[in-house]
């Protein structure tokens, strides 16, 4: 099952990862068309796995209980403002 997000996260300058069951999966890591993915799946979906993604990030944050709270709320909103669009943005099947 697919949120439906594509993205930025593997280095290309075009979107090049996409999720899959809440992780993303790099598109260019396929032999043939068609085929199956063969790199990602570690990195969870800003879209769908918001507070995983944003764990991610940054495992190791500093500060006292408070200041790592409000980090991460602050984070989260930022990864849900900019993730959002993406997903309902519509997806283009081929063509122009």
């Amino acid at each position: 099952m697919s949120c439906g997000y594509e993205g930025r996260h593997f280095g290309a300058p075009y979107p090049d990862a996409t999720c899959i069951d809440g992780e993303l999966w790099d598109l260019d890591s396929c032999d043939e068309p068609g085929g199956g993915l063969t790199s990602g799946g570690d990195i969870p979906c800003p879209c769908c796995s918001t507070k995983e993604y944003v764990e991610w990030l940054d495992p190791r944050a500093s500060g006292n209980a408070r200041q790592r709270r409000k980090n991460f709320r602050l984070v989260m909103r930022r990864v849900k403002m900019w993730a959002k669009p993406c997903r309902l943005a519509p997806r283009h099947e081929g063509g122009v």
